[in-house]
C-alpha cells in the first residue's frame, strides 16, 4: 500500500490505512455518518444478473471495509442490500478486542431501512445476529410483514409513506446512542441520505475494473439530480495493486452568525 496525498509516502502497512481514522461523536442531533462503496473505474456499484457473481472490490478492499466497522457504533443498510447480501454486518472475533477497548460493544448494531418491510426474516441477518437487529420502517408497511419483524428485530416507525431520515437519525442518536454510523449502501439509500443530509465522509475503493453496460448501479441513484450537489473534500489517497482507496469529508456551507 502506498499513500499519494496528502503527501506521497513510503509502504505503508496494508491493513493499517484505517485504524487511526478519528470520527466526532455526532453532529446537530445525528450520528456523524460515513459511507463506504466499492466500484469499477466506470462507477458500477451493482453486475448484471447474467454476470457470473463476483465481488467488484479486491480481498484487501473487504478486509478494509470490515476494518471500517471497529470505529463506529452501528452499520446501516438498504433493504435492496439487505436481501441481495443477508448476513450480519460485524467484525471477526479477532477485532472485538479493539471495539471494546474503543469503548464500543462488540458487535455494530445492524440497522435496515425500508419503506415497505420487504426483508429475508429467514437469512442469517436475523437468524445468526450476534445482536437484535434494527429496522426503521414505515407504516405503509402490511401488517403480515410487520409481525415477522417484530419477532426478529427492534421496530421503530421513521415515516408514512417514506422514511423521514432525519427523524430515524435523530432516533438512532437520542434513543439508541449511535454517535457514529457507517452506511453501507446500497445506492439508492446513498441518494437518500445525501438528499437528507446527514452523510459527513465518503470512502470510496475505485477497483481497476470496467464493467460497461447502461443497466448496472452507481454509487448514488434515486429520481432526479441532488440540489443542491453535493461538494467532497479530498482527506486522503492510498493505491495497492491498481486499487484506490479514497476518503472524501462533505463541505457544508459556513452558516451565517
Amino acid at each position: 500500500m502506498q499513500r499519494l496525498f496528502p503527501a506521497v509516502a513510503g509502504h505503508v502497512e496494508t491493513l493499517s490505512i484505517y485504524d487511526d481514522i478519528d470520527l466526532p461523536a455526532g453532529a446537530d442531533g445525528r450520528p456523524y455518518t460515513i459511507l463506504n462503496m466499492v466500484s469499477t473505474v466506470d462507477g458500477k456499484t451493482t453486475l448484471g444478473e447474467n454476470v457470473v457473481k463476483q465481488p467488484i472490490g479486491s480481498d484487501v478492499d473487504r478486509q478494509l471495509m470490515v476494518r471500517l466497522r471497529v470505529h463506529v457504533d452501528a452499520v446501516v443498510r438498504g433493504a435492496g442490500t439487505v436481501r441481495a447480501s443477508p448476513y450480519y454486518p460485524g467484525v471477526p472475533e479477532e477485532l472485538e478486542h479493539v471495539r471494546v477497548q474503543r469503548g464500543l460493544e462488540r458487535q455494530p448494531l445492524a440497522v435496515v431501512v425500508t419503506g415497505s418491510g420487504d426483508l429475508p426474516v429467514d437469512a442469517p441477518f436475523f437468524r445468526a445476529a450476534p445482536r437484535r437487529p434494527l429496522v426503521l420502517l414505515t407504516t405503509r408497511t402490511p401488517p403480515a410483514r410487520m409481525m415477522k419483524l417484530f419477532e426478529w428485530a427492534d421496530v421503530e416507525f421513521v415515516g408514512d409513506d417514506s422514511v423521514n431520515f432525519r427523524k430515524a437519525w435523530g432516533l438512532l442518536y437520542e434513543k439508541y446512542g449511535v454517535k457514529r454510523l457507517l452506511c453501507e449502501g446500497g445506492p439508492r439509500l446513498n441518494q437518500d441520505c445525501f438528499a437528507a443530509d446527514v452523510l459527513d465522509e465518503v470512502f470510496w475503493t475505485v477497483a481497476p475494473r470496467v464493467a460497461g453496460g447502461s443497466m448496472d448501479l452507481t454509487m448514488v441513484e434515486g429520481h432526479g439530480l441532488l440540489q443542491p450537489m453535493p461538494r467532497l473534500e479530498l482527506v486522503h489517497a492510498y493505491v495497492h495493486d491498481s486499487e484506490l482507496f479514497l476518503r472524501y469529508k462533505r463541505v457544508r456551507a459556513q452558516r451565517a452568525d
